[in-house]
């Protein structure tokens, strides 16, 4: 992109990349810009829930970010104004990919595959907020996915994996990047999510049965009895809720013995 055109569209946003580069090495490329660009018209002219934060504002951020260790990979971009943050993956194998960062839950497993996905479904909805897009991820359905993304996405999981190895990983950063190989796991390989139902990481273990629920993987049914019969609380609650909702006969079965041997009121 030439320079002139690029200071153009650059002009329009309320940040600077050139000093985000200069001081903190993020590099956000052209695309990314670009689309971030034609979201600041639109939202001059319309409604809509996210607001591109300025330099300032970034800056801020960042400096208070840059001691969590889980949040070093990721430049906040876009704000509600009520403390929540839309986040640029930066670095590391999740670059590019957005996240979103909740003031009262931490879960930054990413929603999109990239910027232009998610300036697109904003625009597309004007007023959604996050929750109610249509994201990229977790794929719920083998009709949804692409193989050129499966693939792309089990490469990442594998780099994940690499990093998972390392010694000195902190434990918030290694549930979130478990949290993250799982939302972005392949629908066809969702027997690997299973691995995770024995966690001793509750939310981990909750993280897990949610998303085979999502998938409807009814081949889970069995581990799922298990985790809502020995697990943790929220494992428990969230296995019973996933068999409920599979409508097996196996599912159906499987709800019976729990009712028998679980107290009532994980049932009402």
């Amino acid at each position: 992109m030439e320079t002139s055109e690029r200071f153009k569209f650059n002009s329009r946003l309320p940040f600077d990349p050139g000093l985000l580069k200069q001081e903190y090495f993020i590099d956000i490329d052209d695309q990314t810009l670009l689309c971030l660009s034609q979201y600041q018209e639109c939202w001059n002219t319309g409604e809509y829930v996210y607001r591109i934060l300025t330099t300032e504002e970034i800056r801020e951020m960042l400096d208070f970010l840059q001691d969590l260790a889980c949040h070093r990979s990721i430049c906040p971009l876009l704000t509600d104004d009520q403390s929540n943050y839309i986040g640029l993956y930066t670095d590391g194998p999740l670059r590019d990919k957005v996240c979103y960062l909740d003031h009262e839950e931490t879960d930054l497993s990413p929603g999109f595959r990239h910027m232009e996905r998610f300036v697109a479904k904003s625009l597309q909805t004007p007023g959604a907020e996050w929750d109610r897009l249509e994201r990229d991820y977790p794929v719920v359905s083998d009709r949804d996915e692409q193989h050129e993304h499966s693939v792309l996405d089990l490469k990442v999981v594998q780099e994940i994996d690499q990093l998972l190895l390392q010694e000195e990983l902190d434990e918030d950063d290694m549930q979130q990047l478990i949290f993250s190989k799982l939302t972005i796991m392949p629908y066809a390989e969702s027997e690997q999510i299973c691995r995770y139902l024995t966690s001793d990481d509750m939310f981990i273990q909750e993280k897990a049965v949610i998303l085979l629920r999502k998938r409807n993987y009814t081949a889970a049914a069995r581990s799922l009895f298990e985790v809502a019969k020995n697990g943790m609380h929220n494992g428990r609650m969230a296995a019973i809720f996933a068999l409920k909702q599979f409508r097996t006969e196996e599912s159906k079965r499987l709800l019976k013995e729990l009712e028998a041997l679980l107290p009532k009121p994980y049932f009402t």
